[in-house]
């Protein structure tokens, strides 16, 4: 549940939000490292933040564009449009995001490794020539900002590259991006787009929002965005518990467990593409889909004969897509309890 003190003042609301978000991102990464379905989980939850990033770019992408290889990487459709999907889930040092501008450059693809490469400039608004200095002149006000905890801080970075705009487009989900891997990235858990996940459909106007109403709502985004994660976490754990004791029962149940294995990996499934990795007929994989579907381990999605599809019986939807968040300041707006005037500790 999310955290609710409208009756607090700021700075006591900021301490309660920012353990709630850092608690919330402990309990994350503590489940990456010991979930009985940490591989599946992985996969799903780096699919709900690629496509949550691609939402906020106006770009929205079906799970089913997604393609997931054998070491269980998630590769991006050639229809994916949404901005520097390269940087998701790729690696990039703190030192370097605030003094190594190229290698900002490279890690969110304007540039090719190797040096320049005009083709993502076309894109970006600006030639990479350009773009560099821009960069450093927003590393130069990054590196003035006053110390600060790094959940609050990755919210000032974001606000900050936004302000700059260094790239001339695409910038909202370059500033996500750089804000999430300094904040949530420190953690294991976010792949970049955690915070896009708890800011996703949220009715508040965070796009816009500075100061002290930023910090509140981008805590409560990052919990939000974690919370959603650890929920996945929890119906695909109750989901293999079950298909656990439906295979037990089975007195042949074959090559049952690694159809349910692969669907768990998988948004979508055919006979197609559990033929081909599981090495078996046509006939076979159909079988096995239509034994899963019978016990109500799988529910057909769509198509016909050999080309249906097949899913979890399970809503995949993260709950961040459910829970808005809440603007506490228009919630003082509207109150009539005099405001509490008491000065906490400071953080």
């Amino acid at each position: 549940m999310q955290p609710t003190f409208p009756s607090l003042d700021h700075e006591s609301r900021l301490i309660l939000a920012y353990a709630d978000a850092q608690g919330a991102l402990e309990r994350l990464e503590e489940r990456r490292r010991l979930s009985p379905v940490r591989r599946p989980w992985r996969i799903r939850t780096l699919i709900a933040e690629r496509q949550a990033l691609a939402r906020i770019d106006n770009s929205p992408i079906d799970d089913q564009a997604f393609t997931i290889d054998g070491r269980g990487a998630v590769l991006p459709s050639a229809f994916d449009l949404s901005h520097w999907r390269q940087a998701i889930g790729a690696p990039i040092t703190l030192d370097m995001l605030l003094n190594d501008g190229l290698g900002v450059m490279r890690w969110l693809g304007i540039v090719a490794a190797d040096g320049m490469n005009a083709a993502p400039a076309l894109r970006s608004g600006r030639s990479p020539e350009d773009i560099l200095p821009a960069i450093a002149q927003w590393q130069q006000a990054a590196a003035a900002l006053p110390p600060s905890p790094p959940l609050l801080q990755s919210a000032q970075l974001f606000h900050l590259w936004q302000r700059h705009a260094p790239i001339g487009h695409g910038d909202l989900v370059a500033s996500l991006l750089v804000g999430d891997r300094w904040g949530p990235g420190r953690w294991i858990g976010s792949a970049g787009g955690l915070i896009a996940l708890g800011l996703d459909n949220s009715s508040v106007a965070w796009r816009q929002a500075s100061g002290e109403r930023l910090d509140l709502i981008w805590l409560e985004a990052i919990a939000t965005g974690a919370h959603a994660h650890l929920d996945l976490e929890t119906r695909l754990r109750a989901y293999a518990w079950r298909a656990a004791q439906h295979i037990e029962r089975r007195r042949r149940p074959g090559r049952l467990k690694d159809v349910l294995r692969l669907a768990m990996t998988h948004p979508r499934i055919s006979s197609g593409s559990v033929a081909k990795a599981l090495g078996l007929t046509y006939a076979g994989a159909i079988k096995l889909l239509a034994i899963a579907e019978s016990e109500g381990l799988l529910i057909e999605q769509s198509g016909q004969a050999s080309y249906r599809s097949y899913a979890l019986p399970i809503n995949m939807t993260p709950i961040a897509a459910r829970r808005p968040l809440q603007d506490w300041l228009i919630d003082d707006f509207w109150s009539d309890e005099p405001e509490n005037t008491a000065s906490p500790e400071p953080l």
